[in-house]
This record gives structure tokens, C-alpha cells and sequence, in this order.
């Protein structure tokens, strides 16, 4: 069901567009109320929801974006003022780039690899 609703969406670039910019809003809420200690509960289903989405509107082909929104969100939040509890800001900033790198990495490493393959060729 998910490749079908990939394809459908992959069809129609504008709405590919759309659910990429939906899933980065989502995950700037989710990191932001991260930031404002919010419970587990409300910022969850969020971030859950903007990876489905990002898994549909086709997103796997790079994966740092969403780790650096979720790092830029939460960071923007704090210098904001936002009273944060120091062990959830913590962990969610250490998760948040760990994450970052990791993505960074599979994504050079897809890249790296296609220029060797081309280079053989």
C-alpha cells in the first residue's frame, strides 16, 4: 500500500512538493515542542506522521534534511526563550546529531558509491 501511494504521489510532482514541505513543517513542531519539554505524547506522533510522509512523497533519496530541521528547530526554540527542561533538550539535541551525521554519511556513501560505478563504466 505505501509503494502505491508513493507512486501516486511521485505521479504528481507539485503534490510531492507539498507533503516535502508538510513533512519539514512537522518535524520543526515536533522538535519545537520537544524543546518546550511537551509530553512524549504530543510531540510524537508528529515527528511519526512526518516520516510516513517523507517516506511517501519519495524523501529516502537524501535523509539529512530532516535531522538538520529537527537540530535547527530545536536550537532556534531555545535561544527563543523557551523555558527548556535541560534532560529532554539534552538527549533530544545529542539524538537530533547523531542522526545528522549518520544521514550525512549514508548519503555519501550512495553517492560515493555511484561515482565509482560510473567511473568503471
Amino acid at each position: 500500500m505505501l509503494r502505491r501511494l508513493h507512486a501516486e504521489v511521485r505521479r504528481v510532482p507539485a503534490a510531492a512538493r507539498l507533503v516535502a514541505v508538510t513533512v519539514m513543517l512537522l518535524v520543526a513542531a515536533s522538535s519545537h515542542l520537544v524543546a518546550r519539554s511537551e509530553p512524549v505524547g504530543r510531540w510524537l506522533p508528529l515527528l511519526v506522521v512526518a516520516v510516513v510522509g517523507a517516506v511517501v512523497a519519495g524523501a529516502p533519496a537524501r535523509r539529512w534534511p530532516l535531522p538538520a530541521i529537527w537540530l535547527v528547530a530545536t536550537l532556534l526554540a531555545t535561544g527563543t526563550g523557551v523555558h527548556a527542561d535541560l534532560a529532554v533538550l539534552a538527549p533530544s539535541l545529542v539524538g537530533g546529531a547523531v542522526a545528522l551525521v549518520a544521514a550525512v554519511a549514508v548519503d555519501l556513501s550512495a553517492v560515493l558509491r555511484d561515482r565509482r560505478r560510473h567511473e568503471r563504466s
